[in-house]
Order: C-alpha cells, then sequence, then structure tokens
C-alpha cells in the first residue's frame, strides 16, 4: 500500500495533504483491506469512514482502469459518505456520481457508465440496477459495504456481493460495522455473504486504539413506577395471565405464565400458522383459536411494555388504534369487549401522572442545558408517540430547545419526516437552533450527528448492535455521557441485563471468528498495478483544485439531476435532428455517438436515445440500430417544405417549390429549430384552404434536407 506518514498526517498521492490524522492502527487496518475481502469491526468514532478512504485511494491510485463502489443503507448517510470523500480525496465532481431511490433509472444508468470513478449508492439501487441489466461490477476494483451486519438474509447487500464476485475478475470487499451481532451464526452469514478472508476488530481496550477513545461516563437511573400505575399493570397482567394460560393449557406454549417471554410467544405465533397451513379442515376451529389468543397475548404483552416502559401517554395513543383497527381485526374486537379492558380504559381517561421517568429526564436535560448552555443532547426512544410527547413536555424547561427526529414513513395521523427535513434537523442541533434532538431507530445507525455530548436512552433495549450503535452517538470528538433510564421490577430490567450479556458475548464471538472463515476462490489471480502517472496526477490535482474553486459547495441531488435532465433533453433534441437528416436510414449507437462530434459522453447519449424511443420519435429498426419514427412508420403524402420567411405568429412556406402557404404555430408538428428563414425539410403534411388562403399542416417531419 502506497501510504507514507508524518508524525501527525498519513499521506497519499490521491488524498490531499495534512487532512488524514495519523493512526497506526487505521493503516493497518487499511494495508490488510487492500489485499482481501475484510470485515472491519471498530467502536463508533473510531474511523472506518477513513479506513475506507485509505482504501479507495489506493485502489483508484494502483489501477487506473478500475471504479469504486461505496455503499451504505440510507441516503443521507450515502450523502455523508459522498460529503467525507470528497474532502479527503483528490477529487473532482465529475470524478463522483450520488445515486439514490430519488435518481431515475435513465439517470443512475448514466451514472454507471459515465467516467465518475467513485459511485455512492443505496444498496436497494445497486440491486435492482443489476436486475434490470443497467449495471456491470466488471469494472468495480472495491465495493464499500457500511453498516454491513445489515448482510443477512434478503437484505441487498447479499446479492450484491454474490454479483460482484461472480462478474469482476478480481473483486475486493471492504465491510465495515461497530458491530456485527452477538450470534456466531449471524456473524458467520454476515462474513459468507460478503465473503469476508479477515476480520479486523479493535476493542475500546486495545492498546493501539485506547489513546483515541473520548470517555463515556454512563450511569443508569431507576425509577419506581407510582401506585396509579400499579393498579392499571395488574389489569393488564390479568388479562394476560388469562390469554397465557389459555395456551400452556393447550399445550401452545410449554412453560407458565410468568416465564413466558415476548420471543416465545413470536415463535409460538409461527408455528400455529405453519400447523394450520398442514391442518385438516375439521382442525383449524381450534388452531384459529389459539391463533387469536396467542395475539391477544402479544397485544397485552405490547401494552404492559408501554406503561412499565413509556408511560400513560402512549398507552394510551395505542389503544386508540387498536379501537380505530377493532373492525378489521378479529383479536382487537375480541379485547376491546373484555370487562377487564373497559376498566382499564376507564382509568387511564381520568387524569395520571406521567411516567416517573419523564421528571428525571427534564430534570437531567435542564440542568444540563442550565450548567452548559452549548451542550448538545440525543434522547432515544423506541415510540414515535412517546417521542412526540417528550418534545412537548422538554419544551417546557427553560433553555430547552427540542424537536423529534423520525423516519421518513407517515403512519395514520403521525407524518415522517422527509431526508431533506431530516438534514435541516441535524444542521439545526448543530448551529445551535436546536439543542434536544428525541429521536427513535432512524438516528441510531451511521449519521453524524455533531458535537452531542449527552445521549439519554428513554428505555434500555435488549439489541446490542443498537445498544452500541446509540452508545456511539456521543463521545465522538470530546468526553461524552450516557444515561439510561429504567423502570424498576420491568421489562427495563430484562433489556438492560439482555444488552449487556449480548454486548460481552459478541466481543468474544468476534475475537475467534476470523479461523472460522472458507477462502475465497476468484475468477483470476490479482492483476499487475497499472499505477497513475506523475502527468496524470498533475492533471488530477489541478482540476480537482479546479472544482473545488468553482462550486464552492457540492451540488445537491436536485442541482444534479436537473442538471441532467437539461442535459438530456438538449442532446435528445440534437440527436433528433441527425436522425431526420438521415431520412429513412438507420444509424448505429456509435454513429451517433460521432454525429454529435463533441460534448457529450456515451452514457448522454445512450440516455438521450432511450428518451427518443420512450417518446416515439425514435425506433429501433434492428439490435442496435436507429431511425427517426416518422421516417418509418407514419402514413401519408409527403410534402417538400422550404421556410421563405418568418412574420408575426405564421411562417410563409414554399410547398415542393410549386405552391406559396401558410404554417401556423398550432399545424406545425416537428422540431422548433427548423421554423428559420431558408430551412428546407420533407413532412407528413396536408394542405387546406382558409378564407380562400392555401395553408399547410405539418403532421410530421420525415427528413432533414
Amino acid at each position: 500500500m502506497l501510504l507514507s506518514f508524518t508524525p501527525t498526517h498519513l499521506e497519499h498521492p490521491l488524498i490531499w495533504p495534512k487532512t488524514v490524522e495519523f493512526r497506526l492502527y487505521q493503516k493497518k487496518i487499511a494495508e490488510v483491506a487492500s489485499d482481501r475481502n475484510t470485515l472491519v469491526i471498530l467502536p463508533t468514532a473510531l474511523g472506518k469512514t477513513i479506513i475506507s478512504v485509505l482504501v479507495a485511494a489506493d485502489t483508484l491510485y494502483h489501477y487506473r482502469d478500475v471504479k469504486v463502489l461505496i455503499m451504505a443503507p440510507t441516503r443521507p448517510l450515502v450523502m455523508q459518505h459522498r460529503n467525507s470523500f470528497m474532502k479527503l480525496l483528490k477529487l473532482g465532481e465529475n470524478d463522483t456520481v450520488l445515486l439514490t431511490g430519488t435518481t431515475s433509472p435513465e439517470y443512475r444508468r448514466a451514472g454507471w457508465e459515465g467516467n465518475a470513478r467513485v459511485i455512492f449508492a443505496t444498496p436497494q439501487v445497486v440491486r435492482n440496477d443489476l436486475l434490470a441489466g443497467r449495471l456491470s461490477l466488471e469494472r468495480y476494483g472495491l465495493l464499500v459495504f457500511d453498516e454491513c451486519h445489515r448482510a443477512v438474509k434478503e437484505y441487498a447487500y447479499t446479492d450484491i456481493a454474490q454479483c460482484y464476485m461472480a462478474q469482476a475478475h478480481y473483486p475486493l470487499i471492504l465491510g465495515m460495522t461497530a458491530s456485527p451481532g452477538s450470534d456466531l451464526n449471524r456473524v458467520l452469514e454476515v462474513c459468507r455473504n460478503l465473503r469476508v478472508e479477515k476480520v479486523e476488530y479493535r476493542s475500546e481496550d486495545d492498546p493501539d486504539v485506547k489513546s483515541y477513545i473520548q470517555p463515556i461516563e454512563l450511569e443508569w437511573k431507576m425509577v419506581d413506577l407510582p401506585h396509579e400505575y400499579l393498579e392499571l399493570l395488574s389489569c393488564i397482567k390479568s388479562m394476560l395471565n388469562k390469554r397465557l394460560n389459555w395456551l400452556y393449557n393447550a399445550g401452545v406454549i410449554r412453560v407458565k405464565a410468568e416465564y413466558v417471554t415476548r420471543k416465545r410467544l413470536i415463535e409460538a405465533g409461527s408455528e400455529l400458522r405453519y400447523t394450520l397451513e398442514k391442518s385438516l379442515k375439521e382442525e383449524q376451529g381450534k388452531i384459529f383459536a389459539a391463533i387469536m389468543n396467542q395475539s391477544l397475548a402479544l397485544t397485552l404483552f405490547h401494552m404492559r411494555e408501554l406503561l412499565e416502559t413509556q408511560g400513560w401517554w402512549t398507552l394510551k395513543a395505542f389503544l386508540a388504534k387498536v379501537e380505530q383497527e377493532k373492525t378489521e381485526k378479529r383479536s382487537y374486537r375480541v379485547l376491546v369487549n373484555d370487562t377487564e379492558y373497559k376498566t382499564l380504559r376507564n382509568r387511564l381517561d381520568t387524569h395520571l401522572l406521567d411516567h416517573p421517568k419523564l421528571d428525571v429526564m427534564k430534570t437531567i436535560v435542564g440542568d444540563q442545558i442550565k450548567r452548559k448552555p452549548s451542550s448538545r443532547m440525543l434522547i432515544f426512544t423506541q415510540y414515535r408517540d412517546t417521542a412526540s410527547h417528550l418534545v412537548s413536555e422538554l419544551n417546557t424547561v427553560l433553555g430547552v430547545k427540542a424537536a423529534r427526529f423520525v423516519g421518513q414513513a407517515s403512519k395514520l395521523t403521525d407524518k415522517g419526516l422527509t431526508q431533506e427535513e431530516q438534514a435541516e434537523r441535524i444542521k439545526q442541533l448543530e448551529d445551535g437552533e436546536l439543542n434536544v434532538l428525541v429521536a427513535t431507530s432512524i438516528a441510531e445507525e451511521g449519521l453524524d450527528i455533531p458535537a452531542v455530548d449527552h445521549v439519554i436512552f428513554y428505555e434500555p433495549i435488549p439489541s446490542e448492535i443498537r445498544y452500541i450503535q446509540r452508545r456511539g452517538r456521543t463521545g465522538r470528538k470530546s468526553p461524552g455521557k450516557v444515561t439510561i433510564l429504567a423502570t424498576s421490577d420491568s421489562l427495563d430490567m430484562i433489556y438492560l441485563y439482555a444488552s449487556k450479556r449480548k454486548t460481552e458475548k459478541m466481543r468474544r464471538i468476534v475475537e475467534g471468528v476470523t479461523s472460522k472463515l472458507q477462502p475465497v476462490l476468484r475468477l483470476s489471480p490479482k492483476p499487475p498495478p497499472n499505477p497513475v502517472t506523475p502527468t496524470e496526477l498533475k492533471t488530477i490535482e489541478e482540476e480537482a483544485q479546479r472544482g473545488q474553486i468553482e462550486s464552492g459547495t457540492l451540488q445537491t441531488e436536485s442541482e444534479v439531476l436537473k442538471e441532467h435532465r437539461r442535459n438530456v433533453n438538449r442532446t435528445s433534441r440534437k440527436l433528433y435532428l441527425k436522425l431526420l437528416e438521415r431520412g429513412g436510414s438507420s444509424a448505429s449507437f456509435d454513429q451517433l455517438v460521432s454525429d454529435l462530434e463533441v460534448g457529450a459522453s456515451q452514457a448522454m447519449v445512450k440516455s438521450a436515445v432511450e428518451r427518443l424511443v420512450k417518446d416515439k420519435l425514435a425506433t429501433e429498426t434492428d439490435p442496435g440500430r436507429y431511425t427517426a419514427t416518422s421516417a418509418v412508420k407514419t402514413t401519408g403524402t409527403i410534402y417538400e417544405i422550404t421556410i421563405e420567411k418568418i412574420m408575426s405568429g405564421v411562417a410563409i412556406v414554399i410547398v415542393d417549390d410549386k405552391w406559396r402557404a401558410r404554417l401556423m404555430p398550432e399545424d406545425y408538428n416537428g422540431p422548433r429549430s427548423l421554423i428559420k428563414k431558408n430551412s428546407k425539410f420533407k413532412a407528413v403534411a396536408e394542405l387546406y384552404r382558409l378564407n380562400g388562403t392555401l395553408c399547410v399542416k405539418v403532421k410530421a417531419v420525415t427528413e432533414i434536407l
């Protein structure tokens, strides 16, 4: 690997000087990842992106004929990666392309086939374009899979890696995550799906990492449920135990009610539905009854969790949805008709105290803002209804400016945030317009939310992946603090210890997983380097510097798309005229590129041809050969028309060198650029008289003369 270093910075021919701090562990990991498929597991804020930049720079430098593909699960995260690469690598704006679900297939094809060497994309788009034949990965020297713990089951990463290994002669894969999971089979599945050959793992305790870790203070705040909550909880447990005992007596579950978990209930539901598919008709009545009781038990389990961990506000919002959907779901209908449910509902409608967590949280946030007004805080909660309530309550605290940070999906009356709105909320937090974001899981993964010095878990979560990601939102550039709120003697405590246990288990699994990996077979041996020459490097630097000066900031995705559409429209108009000049003669794709001379790439010409075919202005007469549709498919009398002069609102034309006629704007169907003095073309047309004046109606231009 062509990396050198000063005492303070890493240096590489394609990396701007003094932009990458020297960290020995990053250099070592990048050297391994430049040679074989590697899974990098690093705690958040230790520079996984920097490692991908180093590997990409080395690939682009040594193999100047290959491309690099950077993938991340969401559009904001993809955009974040592009911004990071543009700051660090010597790349002009035309050297990169951003492709997400908001970009049209036509633009994506042009992006894949264009001259850009680094492509940033969401995995769904990559898989879709591979399946549609718009993309081949043959020329890609490196694929980066960010948040690669997702590479399990049917997720797009799995299919992409499979296609890459089949198409590229020497594929190189870099997977990055803060946590691959605590289940050995899951970790091995990620490694198999990404064809990983080596795992590079660092924990916060490793000596080469420890000095770069910002200390994070961790505290737990325990609260007790008030008497009113315990009464409501007793009512829910009574209804839940009734259903669980039914399932136990029917043999559906094999442990008593007090030992049943949500996971056991879900597994029981899957078994029941499988049994239903295989059962005889006369047996199905009992199975339907079991499924209804299992579904009711899950709903009641969820109600218990909402009351214990969230509070009456979120429980009441959930019950409103249950009542709204009772006509569609039989188990909901049975539930709302239960006398104990009606008792519960009546108590919820009376004035209740908020969950004690809320007061603790308001005190913590208020004290922090008072002590340090520049603080930025992130509060995580599982549920949108809770997030809405917390924001409302927090904004009553002196000095607090809070807002929700949720996903895009809109649910009933709960409107999601678009990705533009999400980006704006992050910017508001950075600029100080907000100092608290109350977020659901959307903020856990990957996004660089800057300068957060305190993260609060409104509830513990049983997932070690999500625990690590939540925790990693603070302590990135300066010391941070994490506070976990939990209700005593509740599901909170079970989840709290589960996440801690799984995190410790994950570390043990990861440390020994490399020995279980299988060797990867490639289509051919690693090719000899074909490095960038000093002259080419100088040109690259000049273009990158010029691009930075001219653009100042990167174009937004919408600006890039608008410019692309303008270019496609402009190119398609030129191509249409070229096809008309050929009359009925067809032209190959290469001839069309040649006809345009300069100013349009092959990818742009292909997009323009596709546009003309889609608009039925051009026809593919033979594979890869095109003709103006009007020249081969239009029927009617063909006249030769010459524009004699242009007058206000009308053109005077000569038809077949015989008749002078008027051509009105509404009577002309053809390229507007032909309406100029001395222009001559053939067209399917019709002659008629209007108030004694000869007029011509042009239905379709067939050839430019």
